[in-house]
């Protein structure tokens, strides 16, 4: 699940089809997603173009549910067209993200609803799984006007993974970098060139090897 319908205040212009030398930067964030997803979805808001995605696996966009609620909004939306229980959430602007560190959450999330890394203590909503289950206290607390994405955590049961164990797969923390100024475009170009990101196979978590 892709975020795309921020409104990109910071940056002043859309997100999810700026580029990064030369592709947009949603394309960057699915190619890693579609290394271990079954199914892209780009959550994206009511009359908003998204540029081609091209990955080797089956892409569909989606209008948010509920306009104007931010990225608690977004993940609503995204699971309610999910097809499958389990769905990874997020934002279209982290190019950097570790397939590895996104698998070993699956792997975390059997007997919980939310599994999300914390990062210097604060908890990261925009790198973490959902299931469905989530679905009907996400909605509750939109409907009470709470959009705080973190609001409906009371009411699920929650793994959150700390630095000690997600450093594991992503030392530098850099899955976390997310693109808000035009210095962070800069760096996006000059960190998927220096590490070479590509689409390619699979790369299992330290607890699958």
């Amino acid at each position: 699940m892709i975020l795309a319908g921020g409104g990109s205040t910071r940056l002043g212009r859309d997100k999810a089809s700026e580029r990064v030398n030369g592709r947009p930067l949603v394309q960057w964030v699915a190619d890693r997603l579609a290394l271990l997803a079954d199914e892209i979805l780009v959550v994206k808001a009511a009359g908003q173009e998204l540029p081609p995605i091209e990955v080797a696996k089956p892409v569909t966009a989606v209008d948010d549910v509920l306009p104007e609620r931010g990225p608690l909004g977004g993940i609503y939306s995204g699971l309610q067209h999910a097809s499958h229980d389990l769905s990874i959430a997020v934002g279209c602007d982290m190019p950097m993200l570790s397939v590895p560190l996104l698998w070993e959450l699956c792997l975390l999330a059997e007997g919980y609803d939310v599994v999300m890394p914390t990062r210097a203590g604060q908890p990261q909503p925009l790198h973490a799984v959902y299931r469905r289950s989530c679905i009907q206290p996400m909605g509750e607390e939109l409907g009470m006007g709470n959009l705080r994405v973190i609001s409906f955590l009371h009411a699920v049961r929650v793994r959150y993974v700390d630095e000690e164990i997600w450093a594991r797969e992503d030392p530098e923390g850099l899955s976390f970098f997310n693109v808000n100024t035009e210095e962070d475009l800069r760096r996006a170009a000059r960190l998927v060139k220096q590490r070479k990101l590509r689409p390619e196979r699979h790369e299992p978590s330290s607890s699958e090897r």
